[in-house]
């Protein structure tokens, strides 16, 4: 748990958590594991990867909607 709270670079923080439990839905999940977030304005995307926070973790198609292309 302290782990979760004080090490923000290796993962989602609590923070985190209560952000998307506030203002995001979830929208899907990749093959990695990775979760996608929208919030419920519409306006902001986000990942929380599963593992390591690697942006060349996110595949083609997920890469597109995340750029909102």
């Amino acid at each position: 748990m302290l782990k979760k709270i004080f090490t923000w670079w290796n993962g989602a923080t609590i923070g985190t958590a209560l952000s998307v439990w506030r203002n995001g839905r979830e929208v899907g999940r990749d093959s990695l594991g990775n979760v996608y977030y929208q919030s419920k304005k519409g306006d902001r995307r986000w990942v929380i990867y599963n593992g390591i926070n690697d942006a060349a973790r996110i595949p083609p198609e997920w890469y597109a909607w995340m750029h909102k292309q």
